[in-house]
């Protein structure tokens, strides 16, 4: 596909989520899509798969939701395969804190499909509010 389509399908990805819709981004990964935290962060980490990616780490963090996880895109530039996204998202936690944190996302295509997130963000408003990384997913594992 072209960067223009790659474009594009982010482009409707955050539109759904806009809409606290999360279904557009499942319909888009590749089975075998890899999401990456960079740095020291406590949530730096490398996900691979799907099933891996929605057990270990959407399942977790969205338990914390107390609402609708919402994104918005800001910036979309497209270059090649890859697709580089500035967002804000917003969320009410569980702990009735506000999670509204900003990114900056680059995301692969192959196929069509999105192979590979990058996620960039502000990690101190990431761990002061939802935790450490280890904790959120023993709780959530706990409760299941």
């Amino acid at each position: 596909m072209s960067a223009q389509e790659n474009k594009e399908t982010i482009r409707r990805i955050y539109a759904a989520l806009e809409a606290g819709d999360r279904s557009v981004f499942g319909d888009s990964v590749h089975p075998d899509y890899v999401w990456r935290f960079p740095g020291h962060s406590d949530w730096s980490r490398h996900f691979e798969g799907q099933e891996t990616i929605r057990r270990d780490l959407l399942a977790p963090l969205f338990n914390l939701f107390a609402d609708t996880y919402t994104a918005r895109a800001i910036n979309l530039i497209a270059e090649g395969d890859q697709i580089v996204a500035e967002v804000r998202g917003s969320v009410l936690t569980k702990a009735g804190q506000r999670y509204d944190n900003e990114y900056c996302f680059i995301f692969r295509f192959r196929d069509g499909k999105i192979a590979e997130v990058v996620e960039y963000c502000d990690t101190d408003l990431e761990v002061r509010v939802l935790g450490s990384y280890d904790d959120v997913l023993a709780a959530y594992r706990a409760r299941a």
